[in-house]
C-alpha cells in the first residue's frame, strides 16, 4: 500500500484522489461525540480528516505520555484514528512540535519552558514577556531540539502504525505549523537574539561566512571588517538596509534548518508524503524555502492556507480578489517548480461570528479555479478547550464552524457540499489548463520593507504595498476585476526564457532592484516581451548603489518626487488618457519623459509607451488602483494598456462585471458582487448567455465528454453523473442552457422551455424548480 502523487493530486496505490477534508481536533470534542461528528462530515462529502496532535496535551508532565485516554478520554489518539479508519476517512496528522491551533503555548509544554527558559527566543534587549500566548522558541536551541526528538520518539511509533502504507488511514504528516517565531518574523528586530544565535562565532556569524566574502559585506554594509565576528546583528533601522535584509533572510534560513532537522527525524518513521504549511507566513519569501529544500534534496510538500476574517463577519467580496489571485499565483509558481500537489490545508470556515454561504462560495470555488484542487476546511467541527488549555476565545472554540459543538450545521456547509461534488465527479477539470497570458513580477525584498513599513530616508517611493498593491483597492484587485487572470513569477528566480512565456508582465517598482533583475527585464522587452511598470523606475541596485540599467535601456526618465506616507495628507489627482478623462489616482504623480505619451495631468505627461527591440514597455508615474464606480475608468485604462501592447484575452464578455477564468475545456464564471448581472460570453468558438442573479460561481464545461455525452456547453455546473445521466447545479438562475451532441430524453427537477437543433447539435433551454436538475439522454 503506497501513497504517491502526480504533481496535481495524491495517488493511493496508483488511484487518483482529490483530498477534500475538514479539521476535527479530537482533543476539543467530547469523546462520545466523535462518531456523530465524523458521520456528519462524511455526509458533507468529505473524505479526509485533518488534526493536530498537541504535545502538551499528551505529555502533561515530563515523561508521562497518554495516547489511549487513560488520564482523559480526549487523549485517546489511538481510538480516534481507529474510528476515522472505520468510517472510511483518510487522515492528515500534524504532530507539531508547535501546532499554534489557538491552543495553550501552541502545544509547547509549560513544564519545558519553566525548566528550560533558555530555549525562548529573545529580543535585542533580552527576554521577551513570558505571559504572551505563544512564546516564540529559538528553533535551533540544542535543548529544545533534544526535547522535540523525545516527543517524536514517543508519538511517531503510533503514527507509524496507522500509516496508509501499514494499512492505516494516515496519508500525510505535516511538520510543525507556520514556523515564523510566532509571527515575530514580521517585525525586523523582535527576534531572535538568543545567545546561541548572536554570540561571537555563533549561528549568525556562521551564516555570514557561508554566504558572503568579507569584501562583499563591506560593499553591502559600507563598512570595513577584519573579521566576521565584528558584524553584530542589526537592532534598528539606522543600520544599512542590505544588512537588515540579510538579518531577515538569516532568520528565514534558521527556520529552514529547523525544518530540515525535523524532516530527517520524521523520515525515520514514515514513508507517506511529508508537508509543511506556509513556512514563515510570508509569500514572496517562499523563494527561500524552494531554494533550500532543492539544495538539500528534501521532499517536503508545500501547502498553503486562506484566512480573510477574524471574529467578525466573513467579508470576502470583490475587493479580496487581488490578494487571492496573488497568493494562488505565488503558490502555483513554487509548487510547479517543486512538482508537488497543491493543497490548502486551512481554508477558513471558522473564526468569524458569521460566514455567509455566498461569500464562502466565492472563496471556496475560486481556489480550484485558480489551481488548488485539494482542499481542507479549518476548523470544521467546533470544540471546547479543556480546563487549563483555554484559548483566545476562552472555554469554547466554536466560532461558526460548519458543524457546531452541539452538532448544528451552519449555512456555509452548502457550498462545501456542491464544490466537493464537482471536483470528485469531474477529475478532468484538474487536468484542464490554467495558463494566463499575463504575469505579475514579484521582487522578494519589497515584501520585507512593506511588512516592516520601513522606508529609508533616501527613498522617494512609499513602501506601502498593502494599500497600493495587495489591498482592497490595490492594483492586483484592479487586474482581477478587469478580467485579467494572471500568474505570479519571481523576478530573481525566473529566467528570461520563462518570462517570455508571458505576453505581458506587470511590475510595481520601488527605488531599488538588483542589477540582475534590471538586466533580465531589459532583455525580456528586447526579445519580445511587453512590460508594464509603475509608479517609478528603479535607480539603485541590491546594495543601494546607483544603477539605472532598466531606465537607460528604455530611454525613459521619471521625475524625482517624494511620495507621501501619511494617509490623511495624500492627495487625489485626476489623470487623463485617450478616451478616458478624470481618472482619479492617489499620492504623488510623476512626470515621465521619453516614448509616446499615453496619460497626462494637464500638460504634464505621466505615462508613456516605448518600443524597444521586439517588445514594448508602458511606464506610469502614478498608481493604478481599483475604484468601483459607474464610470469604471480604471478598468477601461487597463483595457487600453492591453490594447496598446497587443494583448488579446482568450474570451469575450459583453458585461465586464461577469468575471471569467479560462481553464482549458472549462470556463469558470464568477459574479463577485451580490447584484444581478447578465450578458454574453464567447470562449473557444462558443457563445452563450449567462444570467447571474447573485454572488456565486459556475464551472461551465466547454466541449467536455461526460459519461459518453458530448457537452458542447452548459450554463450550469456538472456535479454528478450516472448511466446516461448528468446532474447539473445552477443556483444563480432558474434557467440554464445545455448544448449537447444528442437528444435529451428526460429532465428531472425541471422541464425544457425551448429546443433548437442544428445537425447533431441540440440546444436546450431548461427551467428548473430547484438548484439541481438531471438530464437523461
Amino acid at each position: 500500500m503506497r501513497v504517491s502523487h502526480d504533481g496535481k493530486t495524491y495517488l493511493l496505490d496508483g488511484k487518483r484522489i482529490v483530498v477534500y477534508g475538514g479539521t476535527l481536533q479530537y482533543f476539543r470534542v467530547p469523546r462520545n461525540s466523535w462518531e456523530r461528528m465524523l458521520k456528519k462530515m462524511k455526509s458533507h462529502g468529505l473524505n479526509t480528516i485533518d488534526t493536530y496532535i498537541a504535545w502538551n496535551w499528551h505529555e502533561p508532565q515530563e515523561g508521562l505520555f497518554d495516547f489511549t485516554g487513560e488520564t482523559h478520554p480526549q487523549r485517546d489518539l489511538v481510538g480516534f484514528l481507529d474510528l476515522a479508519q472505520k468510517l472510511g476517512f483518510y487522515v492528515i496528522i500534524r504532530p507539531g512540535p508547535y501546532i499554534c491551533g489557538e491552543w495553550k503555548n501552541g502545544g509547547i509544554p509549560e513544564w519545558l519552558i519553566n525548566s528550560h527558559p533558555e530555549i525562548l527566543a529573545k529580543g535585542p534587549n533580552g527576554t521577551l514577556p513570558r505571559d504572551i500566548y505563544y512564546p516564540p522558541i529559538t528553533y535551533l536551541h540544542p535543548t529544545y531540539l533534544e526535547y522535540v526528538m523525545k516527543w517524536y520518539e514517543n508519538v511517531f511509533p503510533i503514527i507509524k502504525e496507522y500509516l496508509y502504507s501499514n494499512g492505516g488511514p494516515i496519508i500525510n504528516v505535516t511538520i510543525d505549523d507556520e514556523p515564523s517565531y510566532w509571527e515575530t518574523i514580521f517585525q525586523a528586530f523582535l527576534t531572535d537574539y538568543n545567545e546561541i544565535v548572536v554570540k561571537e562565532n555563533g549561528i549568525w556569524h556562521s551564516w555570514l561566512k557561508e554566504n558572503y566574502q568579507l569584501d562583499e559585506l563591506e560593499e553591502r554594509y559600507g563598512q570595513k571588517f577584519s573579521d566576521y565576528a565584528e558584524i553584530v546583528p542589526p537592532t534598528s533601522f539606522s543600520e544599512p538596509l542590505p544588512k537588515i535584509l540579510d538579518w531577515h533572510h538569516f532568520k528565514i534560513w534558521m527556520i529552514n534548518e529547523y525544518v530540515r532537522i525535523l524532516y530527517e527525524k520524521i523520515k525515520k518513521y514514515v514513508d507517506v508524503p511529508i508537508s509543511i504549511l506556509d513556512p514563515y507566513l510570508l509569500l514572496a519569501a517562499w523563494k527561500e524555502f524552494y531554494l533550500y529544500v532543492t539544495k538539500h534534496k528534501l521532499d517536503i510538500h508545500l501547502w498553503t492556507e486562506f484566512w480573510y476574517s477574524f471574529y467578525r463577519t466573513f467579508d470576502f467580496k470583490e475587493d479580496r480578489l487581488g490578494h487571492l489571485y496573488y497568493k494562488t499565483g505565488v503558490y502555483r509558481y513554487y509548487i510547479n517548480k517543486l512538482k508537488t500537489p497543491p493543497l490548502s490545508i486551512e481554508t477558513q470556515t471558522s473564526l468569524a461570528n458569521v460566514i455567509e454561504k455566498d461569500e464562502a462560495e466565492l472563496l471556496y470555488a475560486l481556489l480550484p479555479a485558480l489551481g488548488i484542487h485539494n482542499i481542507n476546511y479549518y476548523l470544521y467541527v467546533g470544540g471546547e478547550n479543556p480546563k487549563g488549555y483555554e484559548s483566545h476565545n476562552g472555554a469554547t472554540w466554536d466560532v461558526y464552524s460548519p458543524i457546531g459543538l452541539d452538532g448544528r450545521e451552519r449555512q456555509h456547509v452548502e457550498p462545501i457540499k456542491w464544490i466537493g461534488e464537482f471536483l470528485k465527479s469531474n477529475m478532468d477539470f484538474i487536468e484542464s489548463q490554467l495558463k494566463p497570458k499575463v504575469a505579475f513580477g514579484m521582487y522578494e525584498p519589497y515584501e520585507a520593507l512593506s511588512m516592516w513599513g520601513h522606508r529609508p530616508e533616501s527613498f522617494e517611493e512609499s513602501v506601502n504595498l498593502q494599500e497600493y498593491l495587495f489591498g482592497e483597492r490595490g492594483l492586483l484587485t484592479l487586474l482581477a476585476m478587469s478580467n485579467v487572470p494572471f500568474d505570479v513569477i519571481d523576478l530573481e528566480l525566473s529566467t528570461v526564457e520563462e518570462m517570455l512565456q508571458y505576453e505581458q508582465i506587470w511590475i510595481y517598482s520601488l527605488d531599488f532592484m538588483s542589477r540582475e533583475v534590471q538586466e533580465k527585464l531589459a532583455r525580456y522587452v528586447e526579445e519580445g516581451g511587453n512590460l508594464v511598470i509603475l509608479p517609478t523606475l528603479p535607480s539603485l541596485d541590491e546594495n543601494m548603489k546607483p544603477y539605472t540599467k532598466l531606465r537607460d535601456f528604455l530611454g525613459i526618465e521619471v521625475e524625482k518626487a517624494k511620495a507621501r506616507d501619511n494617509m490623511r495628507l495624500i492627495p487625489y489627482i485626476s489623470v487623463d488618457a485617450e478616451e478616458i478623462d478624470r481618472m482619479v489616482v492617489r499620492n504623488v504623480v510623476r512626470e515621465v519623459k521619453g516614448g509616446k505619451a499615453i496619460a497626462w495631468v494637464g500638460d504634464k505627461v505621466v505615462g508613456v509607451m516605448v518600443r524597444k527591440g521586439k517588445g514594448s514597455a508602458v511606464v506610469l508615474g502614478f498608481r493604478l488602483q481599483y475604484y468601483s464606480s459607474y464610470h469604471d475608468l480604471h478598468r477601461k485604462f487597463v483595457d487600453k494598456i492591453l490594447q496598446l501592447q497587443g494583448i488579446e484575452r482568450d474570451f469575450e464578455v459583453s458585461n465586464r462585471d461577469i468575471i471569467v477564468i479560462p481553464r482549458g475545456n472549462y470556463l469558470v464564471v464568477v459574479n463577485p458582487r451580490d447584484d444581478k448581472v447578465t450578458g454574453k460570453v464567447r470562449y473557444r468558438g462558443v457563445e452563450f448567455n449567462v444570467e447571474l442573479n447573485k454572488r456565486g460561481v459556475l464551472y461551465i464545461p466547454i466541449n467536455v465528454e461526460i459519461n459518453g455525452i458530448k457537452v458542447l456547453y452548459a450554463t450550469a455546473t456538472p456535479v454528478g453523473r450516472g448511466e446516461g445521466t448528468i446532474r447539473f447545479r445552477n443556483h444563480l438562475a432558474n434557467v440554464s442552457e445545455i448544448a449537447i451532441n444528442g437528444k435529451i430524453k428526460e429532465v428531472s427537477g425541471g422541464y425544457i422551455l425551448q429546443e433548437k437543433s442544428s445537425g447533431e447539435k441540440n440546444i436546450y433551454v431548461i427551467k428548473h424548480e430547484s438548484e439541481t436538475f438531471e438530464i437523461r439522454v
